[in-house]
């Protein structure tokens, strides 16, 4: 699953359906797509406080992750610093599922 951000929110998780991109010749901005199923959404036009990306993944650093690559939580030096006290990736996600709950 991906946690989708924009503008300094957490907009969407979505599930990927598919293990490779339909296109590899595609050209432009997006080369790399994929197809997804989304489970949570916002409503972006007026997003909730609630789901600030620092709110969502409990730690403000979480902000300088840019760039519109898909990362491996598991694999940020932040995250892990973060995360790893308090119980690692299984810990988070069942504080984001929480946390998703109520916006």
């Amino acid at each position: 699953m991906i946690l989708l951000r924009q503008n300094g929110y957490v907009t969407h998780l979505v599930k990927v359906l598919d293990h490779q991109s339909e296109r590899e010749d595609w050209q432009g901005d997006y080369n790399i797509y994929r197809i997804v199923e989304v489970l949570w959404a916002i409503d972006c036009s007026n997003p909730p406080v609630a789901a600030k990306a620092d709110a969502i993944f409990d730690y403000p650093a979480v902000l300088r992750y840019e760039g519109g690559n898909a990362m491996k939580l598991e694999d940020l030096p932040t995250f892990k610093e973060h995360w790893d006290t308090q119980g690692g990736l299984l810990a988070f996600q069942e504080y984001v599922q929480s946390g998703l709950a109520t916006v």
